[in-house]
């Protein structure tokens, strides 16, 4: 069946190709492996002890940019020796022609290039992982790293300061995993483009740090509970002072403050196999930033779909139950709502008042309280980290008045125009968990569908808006990532050819001389492959003209050489 083919000739140039690839790979590799620890090691993020952890998890990544190279070296290498000692043209003076002879390097070009893609399907970004967990996992010595340094640390949008950190043991029955303790602290807001909104100082801020919490059915099939690689911050501020944009001083002995950081590993391509990066197109919401802005929507929908329940409770029965914080009913009596700014306004019976009724919890001591309000506005509040899932709704009543169960007048009768705000309040039946639970696809169907209502939806609008521009940035992400693997890939089969044909072209020049012919052209592919990268992630599809262009450009330059050896 292969009578006449050479298959000596083919294996022996094989073996010394894969071998000599081998050999160039592991050398570069390692060299690119100790330069990728430099910057992190001289930012002391990387203890010494961990360098070689490091180096050893760096090796499979670096590989996709090391294979390139080696393969076109030791392509150059093995047929300029081959054609050097005029084994080529015995071989051609015997009837193997040069399209033959390249086989070898045609095979070898094919193996190259499917192992960098099962690379980059399994090992590479799983060793990336390793990698970032590695410098990053532990976030308390990460913060009073950059603290000694005097650096800022910002926080989505807070930028924090702080002269000192102390890191001390947390109390073993708080649950946190690291205390720090900031001296002389500060802390800016930033809007949605970078300006300072608000700007706080305060003598002392003590910060928890909590492990993060998986969510049910998550990505990776964690349970909750489970630890998700997100970090939950918690911070006191002692004696605080504090501006506003409107320049209105803020002071307080103590204020919390609380967040979430996200899990790193969902929020960048890099980190994703073929197979999860297909898989974004129908579960976008499994990278972090996406999910946020889920939750923005689900939030913001749930906020109309509450209102539109209340209007329609209070249309039917004049009354709006809640639930406060205690687990108690709070039942409000009004005759209708309309919006006022943000807030929407309780309309009182005619000739009354509003009415509120706080009920004890069911099983404790107490008695029910009435408060009577001459005006009274609802609104919505979200929980700050949306981890929750819980809308909560604050109540204020002006020129209220407080009477107590079984007294038969007022007991006692408030200042006109006093308030009393009530917060923490929830529906009994609150749309916010079913939303939660939704995937983004059906979440924004039934927001554009709410938006296209028109006025009242602003807030839905924004917010599927910024989900949509959120989606589109990702889509373009993954293409380019997508493009980016199998340029890399298909430029080692091409430098591959590369080699072996320049080689055999220019047998009487010096080896390094050949290999310079392959080398530029080469870089000028991955130049290509790396700008192409960042452009198609910025703008998208445009971006993978200049991606493929070096990969096209080397495999017609490569054309071309064999065009000229053909011919002689």
């Amino acid at each position: 069946m292969f009578r006449g083919l050479p298959l000596t000739l083919w294996r022996s140039i094989l073996i010394d190709l894969l071998a000599l690839i081998a050999i160039t790979a592991g050398v570069l590799v390692t060299i690119i492996a100790f330069a990728a620890c430099v910057k992190p090691l001289s930012d002391g993020v990387l203890q010494a002890g961990d360098l070689l952890k490091f180096v050893l998890l760096a090796i499979p990544p670096m590989l996709a940019y090391a294979l390139p190279f080696a393969s076109g070296f030791a392509s150059t290498l093995v047929y300029y020796r081959f054609a050097h000692e005029n084994e080529a043209v015995a071989a051609h003076a015997g009837g193997i022609s040069h399209r033959a002879l390249v086989v070898p390097a045609l095979v070898a070009a094919l193996l190259v290039s499917g192992l960098h893609i099962g690379l980059n399907e399994s090992l590479i970004p799983r060793f990336l992982k390793q990698m970032q967990r590695l410098i990053t996992v532990d976030v308390a010595r990460l913060i009073a790293q950059e603290v000694q340094k005097g650096k800022s640390i910002t926080f989505k949008d807070l930028v924090i300061y702080a002269d000192k950190a102390l890191r001390v043991a947390p109390d073993p029955d708080s649950g946190a995993s690291d205390q720090l303790i900031l001296l002389n602290f500060a802390v800016i807001q930033l809007d949605a483009i970078g300006t300072p909104v608000a700007e706080a100082t305060a003598s002392s801020a003590t910060l928890w740090l909590y492990p993060g919490r998986a969510e049910p059915d998550d990505d990776d099939g964690s349970k909750p509970g489970a630890e998700d690689g997100s970090t939950r911050v918690v911070i006191r501020l002692k004696n605080l002072v504090g501006v506003q944009q409107n320049q209105r001083l803020v002071r307080s002995t103590e204020v919390p403050l609380a967040w979430t950081v996200p899990n790193a590993f969902r929020d960048k391509t890099k980190y994703l196999s073929f197979g999860e990066l297909r898989s974004l197109a129908h579960t976008p919401e499994r990278m972090g930033g996406i999910d946020a802005l889920r939750k923005d929507l689900a939030l913001a929908l749930a906020v109309g779909e509450s209102l539109e329940e209340m209007k329609a409770s209070l249309a039917e029965s004049g009354e709006l139950r809640f639930m406060d914080e205690r687990g108690g009913p709070v039942v409000v009596q009004a005759s209708g709502m309309k919006q006022d700014g943000a807030a929407w306004a309780l309309s009182p019976p005619e000739g009354g008042l509003v009415q509120v009724r706080i009920m004890p919890v069911a099983g404790a001591d107490g008695s029910p309280v009435t408060i009577f309000a001459g005006g009274a506005t609802v609104a919505s509040v979200a929980a700050p980290d949306q981890l929750t899932g819980r809308l909560d709704f604050r109540l204020d009543l002006a020129r209220a008045r407080v009477q107590e169960a079984g007294d038969t007048q007022v007991v006692q009768s408030l200042p006109e125009r006093a308030q009393i705000p009530l917060t923490g309040l929830r529906l009994m039946e609150s749309p916010a968990s079913g939303l939660l639970q939704l995937g983004t696809w059906d979440l924004l169907g039934r927001a554009d569908a709410k938006a296209a209502r028109g006025p009242g939806n602003e807030a839905v609008a924004a917010a599927a808006g910024s989900l949509h521009n959120q989606l589109a940035r990702l889509a373009r992400q993954v293409l380019s990532k997508q493009n980016e693997r199998l340029a890399l890939a298909a430029s080692c089969a091409v430098m591959i050819l590369t080699g072996a044909l320049t080689a055999l072209k220019l047998t009487r020049h010096q080896p390094l001389t050949v290999y310079l012919w392959t080398f530029f052209p080469a870089i000028a592919s991955i130049v290509t492959i790396s700008g192409g990268d960042q452009i198609t992630a910025q703008v998208g599809t445009p971006g993978l003209i200049l991606m493929w262009s070096g990969v096209a450009g080397l495999g017609l330059y490569t054309l071309m050489v064999f065009r000229t050896l053909a011919k002689h």
